[in-house]
């Protein structure tokens, strides 16, 4: 994969991630957006060697924790999102032999895949790190509230990854993703 491509595009989806969060949110001023730093893990997750993956969505996950909404004391919690989209690829690696790589359709719904497991594992994190045993104050973290919402942000995401992902796919050949699988040696 090249990685310079890699380093902008994921400028970009950061970008996109703080610079649109108002602007796209629904309903407007307190809902959900959709997460472009997402799209481009699942896009990633989809073509490149195990390796690249993990690697690319470790860093994707790093950006998403320094966008996400969760915060304590006016401060960025580093870790739960790096962690949930580790847990993410490893989803990805063994779900995308299920699909067809090179389509839109599987781009959105391995988006919305991918991102439950992501979600979860941050929920859960963000969940144990606010137990008032292990801290001495309670986090205030409501599970539901935070499951509706993860929810209501992935069905945003996969929809928003159908024009996102079709616009990925057309610059697939400048990503240098190594060579197709050839099928011929499977029959």
């Amino acid at each position: 994969m090249n990685w310079l491509i890699f380093t902008l595009a994921a400028y970009l989806a950061y970008a996109l991630d703080t610079g649109t969060r108002m602007l796209l949110q629904y309903p407007a001023g307190h809902g959900v957006a959709p997460s472009f730093l997402l799209i481009l893990a699942v896009y990633i997750g989809m073509l490149a060697p195990p390796r690249t993956v993990i690697w690319a969505f470790l860093v994707l996950g790093v950006l998403t924790d320094l966008v996400s909404p969760y915060a304590t004391d006016g401060h960025t919690i580093l870790g739960p999102a790096a962690l949930g989209y580790l847990v993410g690829a490893y989803a990805i690696l063994q779900l995308r032999g299920l699909v067809f790589r090179e389509s839109v359709l599987a781009l959105c719904v391995l988006s919305f895949a991918v991102g439950l497991f992501i979600h979860l594992t941050m929920l859960a994190l963000l969940k144990l790190r606010g137990l008032a045993i292990l801290t001495g104050e309670p986090m205030a973290l409501a599970a539901d509230d935070a499951l509706v919402q993860a929810f209501l942000h992935l069905l945003y995401t996969a929809v928003t990854a159908a024009p996102v992902g079709y616009l990925l796919l057309r610059t697939t050949t400048i990503w240098s993703f190594p060579g197709k699988i050839r099928m011929d040696r499977y029959h």
